[in-house]
């Protein structure tokens, strides 16, 4: 197992919930570029409620990564951490927007550099944190496009079984 692993977040819902969301999510920084200025920390803002970071986040560390794309009802966006999505903190993001929205839908794919694993999950409206994973065995001979002929269609598998 490889030590960064990748969770691109697809949340869709209500106009409101998505404007909280994106506004407080784009305010926060993750330690990577220091400031002057006084930005929170994503882990005080979406953080659990608890003492130690790795309990806040369910990682040892978290760098924000990217925003794919973003609408009125939906937001995408990338985080990195060690190992395995920050679940802890995805059930903070979810608890939140659930407040706002009952209906929010909240899923995401997560992979670490050596496929191993890849995985969906979903948080249900009752707060259920559920995945599914799988590792993938890397034939670099074989597959012209490895992410297009092997990563996609496994994605999409998994996503079918778990009904996202």
């Amino acid at each position: 197992m490889a030590n960064i692993c990748r969770t691109d977040v697809k949340i869709q819902g209500s106009k409101e919930a998505i404007s909280y969301f994106k506004e407080k999510y784009e305010s926060c920084h993750d330690g990577k570029y220091p400031n002057e200025e006084v930005i929170p920390h994503i882990a005080d803002v979406f953080g659990a409620d608890a003492e130690l970071f790795i309990d806040k986040v369910g990682s040892k560390w978290i760098t924000q990564y990217e925003i794919f794309w973003d609408d009125e009802t939906s937001y995408e966006f990338g985080l990195e951490s060690a190992n395995y999505p920050p679940s802890d903190m995805l059930k903070e993001m979810h608890r939140q927007l659930v407040a706002i929205d009952p209906d929010i839908i909240f899923t995401a794919r997560y992979w670490d550099e050596a496929y191993d694993p890849i995985g969906v999950l979903k948080i249900t409206d009752a707060g259920q944190y559920l995945e599914l994973e799988t590792v993938i065995e890397e034939d670099e001979d074989g597959y012209e496009y490895f992410w297009d002929d092997v990563i996609e269609p496994e994605f999409e598998r998994l996503e079918k079984k778990l009904n996202i």
